[in-house]
């Protein structure tokens, strides 16, 4: 989720102090047409890529949630990588646009590294779908919005933590967006299944590899989104729901995947927050190689097949439940095929779009996390040491898989000055 419209307001539980978020963005004021499809016409670049990563905060010596995003954003002083989410307890991770899916794994990496270092001994940061053991969520984050949102969600301000990776794409001339947009919708198991990594909750085995996924289907307007014809009927979709109040702008779309008129991208939310941050670039890799791809194919003339929501959502399904040992439908036949099969095929397809965007390290890694993905890692750890001691192990992972992809990437963990 996002702070956007207005101010939010923070404030932590430890102490008096407020502290106000400048907001990240603006919503295309209005709801005609062109004014929804006037950021993606007036793009000025096409495959740029960014990303934003949620992480929970924990406690130094414990697996207890800490919502203290107050006293974290405090710590870390002016600096737009950083947020408020939803929760006390979590902060999230913004990347600028980038060019490559490698650059965003730097920016990632060195905000993961600069969030520690600020942090210090006093709190943890964590990368996961969700907390594996605790019973709680804690509290939510002041801010007139989030108040708004819990009050037509009870259940889920109760009960809802959850962590995302959402991967922002962005894409000039609104109808071959919108047209892409529509496409990717099939490919939403795909990314499901690759990036299950929340498999416990409340200290059991959830039996599903996304909790994530069951527990944001308690806000409303979330799963596979609705394909739209054209602009018109997603003009009149927005338009209808700030009508009646329920929908203000396009902010409360909190599907898998939407449009994005206040940055003019295509926003994949379908994806697990990552522990491994090479898991999390070689899914940004992905969204940009697909996207590019699909875009190429309509610019050709190609007609982008439009699969219907319900028969995608069957699909994702199994996706969350089973992950990559699991099966995906095949959205025209109905039969079943493993995961890693799909994924082989659709990594063959995307080759050539890989090796012209310079993707082919992070394909390769999709191919790895095709066999074995964070959920598995999880509960092989589990296996090993047992689930008290999890939330010690993710959280050693989310900084150190940060030093290891510089590392990989020739850089020193030493991040410049924002």
């Amino acid at each position: 989720m996002e702070t956007y419209d207005l101010v939010a307001v923070a404030t932590s539980p430890l102490d008096d102090s407020t502290r106000t978020l400048k907001p990240r963005s603006t919503w295309v004021g209005g709801v005609g047409v062109e004014r929804l499809r006037s950021a993606f016409d007036a793009a000025a670049l096409s495959l740029t890529v960014g990303a934003e990563e949620e992480l929970m905060l924990v406690g130094p010596r414990s697996d207890r949630l800490v919502p203290v995003v107050g006293d974290a954003l405090e710590a870390i002083g002016s600096d737009d990588r950083f947020h408020a989410e939803f929760r006390a307890a979590q902060i999230e991770l913004v990347t600028r646009p980038c060019l490559s899916a490698a650059d965003v794994g730097r920016e990632l990496a060195f905000a993961r590294i600069d969030l520690a270092e600020a942090l210090g001994d006093r709190v943890r940061p964590v990368a996961c779908g969700t907390h594996p053991t605790s019973h709680g969520v804690g509290p939510m984050t002041d801010g007139e919005r989030y108040r708004a949102i819990a009050t037509e969600n009870p259940w889920a301000a109760l009960h809802m933590l959850t962590c995302g990776l959402h991967v922002h794409v962005a894409l000039a001339d609104g109808d071959r967006a919108l047209a892409v947009y529509n496409a990717l919708r099939s490919y939403l198991p795909e990314f499901t299944a690759l990036a299950a990594n929340s498999p416990f909750h409340r200290s059991a085995d959830s039996g599903s590899s996304s909790t994530r996924l069951h527990l944001n289907r308690s806000l409303s307007r979330h799963g596979v989104p609705p394909a739209f014809r054209d602009w018109n009927a997603y003009g009149e979709f927005v338009a209808w729901g700030r009508t009646g109040g329920s929908i203000p702008d396009p902010g409360y779309h909190w599907w898998d995947l939407r449009l994005h008129p206040g940055h003019g991208t295509i926003e994949i939310r379908a994806c697990d927050a990552q522990t491994e941050l090479a898991d999390a670039v070689a899914l940004v890799g992905l969204a940009q190689t697909l996207v590019a791809w699909l875009a190429g194919r309509y610019d050709r003339g190609e007609t982008l097949a439009v699969h219907d929501s319900y028969r995608i959502s069957e699909s994702l399904w199994s996706a969350a439940r089973e992950g990559v040992h699991g099966e995906l439908l095949d959205l025209e036949s109905g039969e079943r095929e493993p995961v890693h099969g799909r994924v082989g095929r659709l990594l063959d397809e995307l080759a050539p779009m890989a090796a012209e965007l310079g993707t082919e390290r992070e394909l390769a890694r999709v191919s790895l996390l095709a066999r074995a993905c964070g959920a598995e890692r999880q509960r092989e750890q589990v296996a090993r040491v047992g689930i008290d001691r999890l939330v010690d192990w993710l959280s050693a992972q989310t900084l150190e898989s940060a030093r290891r992809y510089l590392l990989r990437s020739g850089i020193a963990a030493a991040s410049p000055s924002p």
